[in-house]
């Protein structure tokens, strides 16, 4: 019996403690420069955050105990959701690139050749990203405590809060693993990760807001809002049950459920931890099958050879049909060429941005729904659809240059009589005029409301007239600034996989903590100051200029200050236009500048 105990734990000991990949991992990257800083970036976001809300939500009050309380369980709660968002973004990252970076080196095969069973490869891959993450979540702790120390905030909510993220970020890296073992690309990877796991969080999220998710038996919050049977599935909407934003029903009032049900809507928080856990080990055991079975799906076989002297040859395999190319090519390449890559993602996306506010169109049309929630909804959309397109442009932008490297066309490019300027402006136009049919949807059906609006004679409009042309001109800005940013990484790096990874992982930074920022300052002044301000971060425009009414704390204070906050927001709206196209011309001016340099030294590396 000792010596089954013996194997066992030997066996264990080189799965996880003595895995040589978790080792290598673990003891060379944490020694780079690269993850300090970004041990010290995430820490130092964290601590901005808490700092922020502490000083807006004791702003003009004197400090008493109970301010102190309800200031510390607010910061609290900022600080939680701004922890559970980098978990969803970084772990997919860290755990996607496990793979993909070996696979790009040429060193995935050699790693099979070795004597590591599919099971090391797996576990050593997972945990040894994932290491990093949880060193994170640990580093974090003190920043969580000096939320308790006025009170307001408890043991089990940091615990709850903590394990949420952890489970989170398990259960991304577990999807992550088995999506790279099964064989899918390297850019694909990373961007459908992106674009996959934002869609579920804001549809369900947003689904967890509508009335007919509710649960009759919960209690509904001062806002009215009561728990979505969505909540053991979603992240953020099992931490607000565990902030108590939004309340459970006790298990007592769920007597007619069946015992699974009952503990989901009794305890979220707990039964998502553990359903995500229990996923992702199942998800990480799949994947133990596919290591060694990929390497053989590309070989021939005797069906394939069969199968392939009776395959058709398409006719047009040897001609294409002429185009007509824009007058800068470079510019045409990367609008057209990239469209056409990933064409039916890029038209789903174009669809959903204007069939969604279209129906909300037809609804404030036939005054089915209040204009309210017509605009609160409108918002939100819009912010979808623009959190996508700015994902995608991110995404696009990273690989411009990165692609020429790696097929080594780069080399070619150079040898034609354009110049650093005209490439790097052709790729900058064509990189947002790939980008800007994903939001000029929106912008359409803004348009519609805004004439809508004004043909029924109503003070003030549900949408200002301006307001599709002047959140149409931010957008683009916007979307400039991503994709110049996205251009100057991809120039920098030599690999596809750092070049998403950094781009994304920037813009989401930037977007979020600008984003925040400004909601914060928005809540904090409201009204005309409230309407100048929103422009200059992402969200918060859209949010505000949709919305203009929740500047306002009732409907009779935006009566009264309507008129004030729309010249307010027009003219914040043009000085965050020029502030950002100035931002997206120093950055393309510095790119022009070092754009042989960077290249020469790369080659010469």
């Amino acid at each position: 019996m000792n010596a089954v105990f013996y194997r066992l734990w030997l066996w264990f000991w080189h799965l996880l403690p003595a895995n040589p990949i978790l080792v290598r991992v673990v003891y060379g990257a944490s020694r780079r420069t690269r993850h300090l800083w970004l041990r010290t970036g995430y820490l130092g976001a964290l601590l901005v955050v808490v700092l922020f809300s502490m000083g807006t939500s004791l702003s003009g009050v004197e400090a008493s105990l109970s301010d102190l309380a309800k200031a510390a369980s607010q910061t609290f709660t900022r600080v939680s959701q701004v922890q559970l968002a980098l978990m969803c973004f970084l772990a997919p990252v860290f755990t996607a690139s496990a793979i993909t970076q070996e696979r790009d080196a040429q060193t995935f095969n050699i790693l099979l050749a070795t004597p590591l069973s599919n099971a090391q490869i797996v576990f050593g891959s997972l945990m040894s990203r994932l290491y990093f993450l949880m060193i994170l979540l640990i580093a974090s702790v003190p920043i969580f405590l000096m939320t308790m120390i006025y009170g307001g905030v408890t043991m089990t909510q940091v615990i709850q809060s903590f394990a949420l993220s952890a489970s989170t970020a398990v259960l991304t890296g577990s999807i992550a693993i088995f999506v790279a073992m099964i064989g899918v690309g390297t850019r694909r990877t990373i961007f459908s990760f992106y674009l996959l796991i934002g869609l579920y969080l804001v549809v369900v999220y947003l689904l967890g807001q509508w009335k007919g998710t509710w649960v009759e038996a919960s209690i509904a919050n001062i806002d009215g809002v009561k728990m979505s049977w969505l909540t053991a599935l979603h992240p953020f909407l099992a931490l607000e049950v565990s902030l108590n934003q939004v309340y459970a029903p006790s298990y007592g009032r769920l007597m007619d459920s069946g015992a699974l049900e009952r503990n989901a809507l009794a305890y979220p928080s707990v039964v998502y931890v553990v359903w995500t856990f229990g996923a992702a080990l199942v998800l990480t055991l799949f994947s133990v099958l596919f290591v060694r079975r990929g390497i053989k799906l590309g070989e021939p076989t005797f069906w394939t050879n069969l199968t392939g002297r009776f395959r058709r040859k398409d006719r047009h395999s040897l001609t294409r049909t002429p185009r007509s190319v824009w007058k800068n090519p470079v510019a045409w390449r990367e609008a057209k060429a990239r469209a056409a890559g990933g064409g039916l993602l890029r038209l789903a996306i174009i669809v959903i941005g204007i069939v969604a506010p279209l129906i909300l169109y037809f609804s404030y049309w036939r005054n089915t729904i209040q204009a309210s929630t017509i605009s609160a909804w409108l918002a939100s959309i819009i912010i979808v659809q623009f959190a996508l397109a700015l994902i995608i442009a991110t995404n696009t932008a990273a690989t411009s240059m990165t692609r020429e490297k790696e097929s080594k066309t780069i080399e070619l490019l150079l040898t034609t009589p354009m110049s650093s300027k005209y490439i790097l402006w052709g790729k900058l136009r064509g990189l947002v005029s790939f980008a800007l049919p994903l939001v000029l949807g929106p912008v359409c059906v803004l348009f519609l409301f805004a004439v809508t609006s004004l043909s029924r004679g109503k003070s003030p409009p549900m949408i200002w007239m301006e307001t599709a042309f002047l959140l149409g001109g931010l957008l683009v800005v916007y979307t400039a600034a991503a994709c110049v940013l996205g251009l100057k990484i991809s120039l920098s790096a030599r690999r596809t996989v750092t070049a998403v990874m950094n781009s994304i992982g920037a813009v989401v930074l930037l977007c979020g903590v600008s984003s925040m920022l400004g909601f914060a300052f928005v809540e904090a002044s409201g009204g005309e100051f409230a309407a100048f301000i929103a422009p200059f971060a992402p969200f918060t425009s859209i949010q505000y200029m949709v919305n203009p009414a929740s500047l306002f704390i009732s409907t009779t204070q935006f009566a009264s200050g309507a008129a004030a906050a729309r010249t307010a927001s027009i003219i914040g709206s043009i000085l965050a236009m020029a502030l950002y196209a100035f931002i997206v011309w120093r950055v393309y001016s510095n790119l022009v500048k070092n754009f042989d340099m960077t290249l020469r030294k790369q080659s010469s590396s």
